[in-house]
């Protein structure tokens, strides 16, 4: 700097000095929007990862952690499904409810005779509603008339309905369906206007398993609230839901076999410990302070040589 001084007088002014650079401030990175204020609490130090891996955590923590509690549920029927039990006369509830007019609800109308419960317990059938508010089954059995055409399940799964929307509808289509039945042949009048004008009993086992309903308790309630009977029909497969169940008017479990082998080819159940949920479910039932029916399903070529078995069974 000396020397410079001493050759040019006017030294450092002489100096040319670059500009300085000027940065542009409408630069847009990447990640810039994808920046929070709140993503650096998410950010892992150094001493913490190890923790972080033994926990099965990932980087991401709290984002990962609200797509894991966020269960998409889909609705039981399907439109396909829905369209098969329609063609079949029942009327779908919700997303996963169904009621439909018995048979034994026609003949009665017509002065024909009732079902067994006419007989048995006095029951009016066509004063009787039968429906179910879950058409999901654990099991394929090869006796059901319902063409298997609904749902399968171990578990409840589904978009769910709540109790009174299903009850206020079943009682509303079931009597809309009755109504249809003025102008049939043999049709008694004084019947058609008393079944229209009062439901006393229903009977929950029209199609699927019906305890695997998430509310069916608060669904009885609603029922005899109403003064209206309840029989309720389940295959055997969930002993906890009947071990759980509040007062039923009636409570049946179906015991479709007397053997393991011959309850799996007869029932073809979902689960694979069938036989043990099935005997737990009779064991349940023993206990049972209410009505109670052991149902048995005997069908030709399939389980009628097996009566030796249903009495050692019960």
């Amino acid at each position: 700097h000396v020397d410079k001084a001493l050759k040019d007088a006017n030294y450092p002014n002489s100096i040319t000095v670059k500009k300085p650079t000027k940065f542009r401030k409408d630069i847009k990175f990447d990640n810039e929007n994808k920046y929070n204020d709140d993503d650096e609490h998410e950010l892992a130090d150094m001493e913490d990862i190890g923790n972080l891996i033994k926990t099965g955590m990932k980087m991401n923590g709290k984002k990962t952690e609200k797509k894991e509690q966020e269960v998409v549920r889909k609705e039981m029927v399907t439109e396909r499904i829905r369209e098969s039990l329609t063609k079949q006369g029942y009327k779908v509830i919700g997303s996963h409810s169904g009621v439909k007019l018995c048979r034994w609800t026609k003949s009665m109308l017509r002065g024909r005779g009732g079902c067994y419960k006419n007989t048995f317990y006095g029951i009016k059938s066509y004063q009787c509603m039968e429906m179910t508010p879950s058409l999901a089954c654990a099991n394929k059995c090869v006796f059901c008339w319902r063409h298997h055409t609904n749902p399968v399940g171990k578990e409840w799964k589904w978009v769910t309905d709540e109790p009174e929307f299903i009850l206020n509808k079943a009682i509303e289509n079931h009597k809309q369906m009755v109504k249809s039945m003025r102008g049939v042949p043999g049709v008694i009048k004084e019947r058609l206007e008393e079944a229209q004008s009062r439901i006393r009993h229903c009977a929950l086992s029209l199609v699927g398993e019906p305890i695997m309903y998430p509310f069916i308790n608060e669904y009885l309630n609603l029922l005899h609230g109403k003064h209206i009977s309840s029989f309720l029909v389940t295959n055997a497969q969930f002993p906890e839901r009947i071990k759980n169940s509040q007062y039923i008017t009636q409570l049946y479990v179906s015991v479709d076999a007397a053997t393991k082998d011959s309850l799996k080819s007869i029932d073809r159940p979902l689960f694979k410990d069938y036989w043990e949920r099935f005997l737990q479910s009779l064991d349940n039932l023993k206990i049972k302070k209410q009505r109670t029916v052991y149902r048995l399903t005997l069908v030709k070529s399939w389980n009628v040589g097996e009566i030796a078995d249903y009495a050692r069974l019960i």
